[in-house]
């Protein structure tokens, strides 16, 4: 086998020690450079895994604060409606009884205005008699003299006027 090694033009001596020198080296840069270049590959890819974790989340706690918020405005939506329908309500009642008060003060005036004027027809239709049955009567006692009796023919006079 030497002698094939120098035919070939090939030292047996040269060709171990660079075989030699070739695995250090090989297990050199295994420890020094493959080690070290491989754990960062897989922490780099451990960081872009967790990255994308990371924005799923993100964008899914979105998604759900997108909805919360939706739904929130929705419910406030239909809460303000309410509120508005009550006012409405309210409002209306309000004014319907507004509307009564005001009927029932218009009807009290009325009334007392009616009262009134009741009385005061009666009030001169009494100072009329009044005024009538005394110049009746002192018609009476200018045509038939002095003989007379005021109370008697007043009292015909109020008959005479009550009847009429």
């Amino acid at each position: 086998m030497p002698e094939i090694f120098e035919k070939l033009g090939l030292d047996p001596k040269l060709l171990i020690a660079q075989a030699v020198n070739f695995i250090l080296l090989l297990i050199i840069l295994q420890k020094i450079g493959y080690k070290p270049i491989l754990k960062m590959l897989n922490d780099r890819t451990e960081k872009i895994e967790k990255s994308l974790k990371q924005a799923k989340k993100i964008e899914e706690e979105l998604k759900n604060t997108e909805e919360t918020k939706l739904a929130e405005i929705k419910k406030a939506k239909q809460e303000s409606q309410e509120i508005i329908k009550e006012a409405n309500k309210l409002s209306e009642k309000k004014s319907q009884e507004m509307i009564e008060k005001t009927k029932a003060k218009t009807k009290e005036i009325v009334d007392g205005a009616k009262q009134e004027i009741q009385a005061e027809k009666e009030s001169s239709i009494a100072e009329a008699k009044s005024e009538i049955s005394d110049i009746s009567i002192q018609i009476a006692k200018k045509i038939i003299g002095s003989n007379f009796d005021e109370n008697k023919e007043r009292e015909a006079v109020n008959d005479v006027l009550t009847k009429m």
